[in-house]
């Protein structure tokens, strides 16, 4: 086993050090494979399925409740199918309000 010395090198130099060869490494890391080809049925949190559809949660929560979503529980926990949340956004078309300088 190799032994690091750090006499002499401040806190901060060490924490950037770090830091830059995290990144590095983060960088240079091969890229998985994209989820939905590999697991089309994978389920999502309320949260996730959030991002995917670029809404809220609240939004995901009033689709459900309207049925227009399906989603499942487990252990007291919301969950969504990746295919489900997918097919809903077919379906979905969002809206833009004018503002006030556009009425």
């Amino acid at each position: 086993m190799q032994q690091l010395i750090l006499s002499g090198v401040p806190y901060t130099q060490l924490l950037d050090d770090l830091r830059s060869l995290i990144r590095s490494e983060v960088q240079n890391a091969p890229a998985s494979a994209p989820t939905s080809a590999a697991e089309p049925d994978q389920l999502l949190s309320v949260r996730e399925a959030a991002q995917l559809l670029d809404v809220c949660s609240q939004t995901i929560h009033e689709w459900k409740r309207r049925g227009l979503l399906k989603f499942h529980k487990l252990s007291g926990r919301t969950y969504l199918k990746r295919t489900d949340v997918l097919a809903a956004l077919q379906g979905q078309q969002r809206t833009t309000k004018k503002g006030r300088a556009a009425k």
